[in-house]
């Protein structure tokens, strides 16, 4: 039995992640695809577009066969936590033969080469990059000039631009750090910038499409881009269950910065970023001008929406140390499955070092204090999100798994 895991937004699924799942399996000769994908709450610092079961049905429905939740506490990390989380779960299942991404460089051998040269050299990274930003250049630019000054080469420098080259690299340091059994394979992404809000056909990015689903009857001009099988679903919620936006989440965003007088307690919130959320945030502001005001050369618009996202769902620094320092597992649990996966998910039960919980609930395997109060944590996560849903289309998703 050959499975293949594949880390994932799907925020929303389109032709795109369509095209990596169908390659994957094609190339690799794959038996399971298993998407471990964000829940309701994204790397970038936001709330997903559309609510994680619905996603996750898109997923089963298109070659995936078992969709697993990434926990909050990795989603919303930053690259490095977000790659380490996610490449820790996969090991603790005992069942992923292979981790597919995919990649703007799409060469594999070229990407591990650098991405060894970058995990001999990670603190040299760090520090380079601190002396840098402290120039007053822009992170990006700072990001680039320490890469060069370790002995990149211009062509190198080119490929760590691209955000999937980036998100690739993290994959394979923290393979390399775990001494991981997971053999890496990269899909070269096809067509669209990752950055790109332009739609361009049948293949566009996931930031195009949600561009247009936040302006008004904006769906008929991203069914082109996505998988056909799902535009009966997507007309149907479309306006009734989604599109969940980032300043949807405005008004509760400014009554928990009216409330407080520091930041710094808080996961990802330096002190200077603390400081300047204090003196230029302003209530009433929607979230997205809320981080335009804040933003500067040293801190980037995703590191100030993940900071403040950290703050409005209560994600504290001492909680994550405390995680950090215990060494332990975190937990998973299933959103959904093809019926012929039964045997893969029988495989993980046996096999797996990760406790499972199910509806963000505890089940039969013991949770340790630390997991708890991160569970704990992501549950109230989750009915927020659930809130926002029923405030903004008066409906709710049930809790259960998706079975097809």
């Amino acid at each position: 039995m050959k499975t293949a895991a594949i880390i994932c937004e799907y925020n929303p699924f389109h032709n795109g992640h369509l095209y990596h799942i169908e390659e994957t399996k094609r190339i690799l000769g794959a038996d399971y695809i298993i998407a471990l994908m964000s829940g309701n709450y994204v790397q970038r610092g936001g709330p997903a577009v559309i609510e994680k079961k619905t996603r996750a049905r898109m997923a089963l429905m298109n070659g995936a066969d078992l969709v697993l939740e990434l926990p909050l506490w990795f989603s919303s990390g930053s690259a490095p936590y977000f790659a380490d989380g996610s490449v820790s779960l996969l090991e603790g299942l005992g069942v992923v033969d292979i981790l597919s991404f995919g990649s703007e460089c799409g060469s594999l051998s070229r990407l591990i080469s650098l991405g060894s040269f970058l995990a001999d050299r990670e603190d040299d990274l760090t520090e380079q990059i601190k002396l840098y930003l402290k120039t007053g250049i822009s992170y990006p630019k700072a990001r680039e000039k320490a890469f060069l000054s370790l002995g990149c080469s211009k062509s190198d420098a080119d490929i760590l631009r691209e955000p999937n080259n980036l998100l690739g690299l993290e994959y394979l340091m923290a393979l390399k750090r775990r001494n991981s059994s997971l053999h890496p394979f990269c899909i070269p992404r096809k067509q669209s910038s990752h950055r790109s809000l332009d739609l361009t056909g049948s293949i566009s990015s996931a930031s195009a499409i949600r561009s247009q689903l936040a302006v008004f009857d904006g769906l008929s001009k991203c069914l082109e881009s996505i998988p056909k099988n799902l535009h009966p679903i997507l007309l149907e919620d479309y306006r009734r269950c989604f599109p969940i936006l980032l300043d949807d989440f405005s008004d509760l965003l400014s009554y928990k910065l009216c409330m407080e007088d520091s930041f710094e307690d808080y996961w990802d919130i330096s002190k200077d970023l603390s400081a300047r959320l204090i003196r230029m945030a302003v209530p009433g502001r929607p979230f997205s001008c809320q981080i335009e005001a804040v933003k500067n050369k040293s801190l980037t618009w995703s590191r100030i929406s993940r900071g403040l996202l950290h703050i409005l769902l209560g994600m504290k620094q001492e909680m994550k140390d405390s995680y950090t320092r215990s060494e332990q597992p975190l937990y998973f649990q299933i959103l959904g499955f093809k019926k012929e996966a039964s045997s893969l998910i029988r495989e993980i039960k046996k096999k797996k070092t990760w406790p499972m919980v199910r509806h963000l609930r505890p089940l039969d395997d013991p949770l340790t204090k630390v997991q708890l109060q991160m569970l704990q944590t992501e549950q109230k996560a989750d009915a927020l999100y659930q809130m926002m849903l029923r405030s903004k289309f008066k409906t709710q998703v049930k809790e259960e798994q998706i079975i097809i």
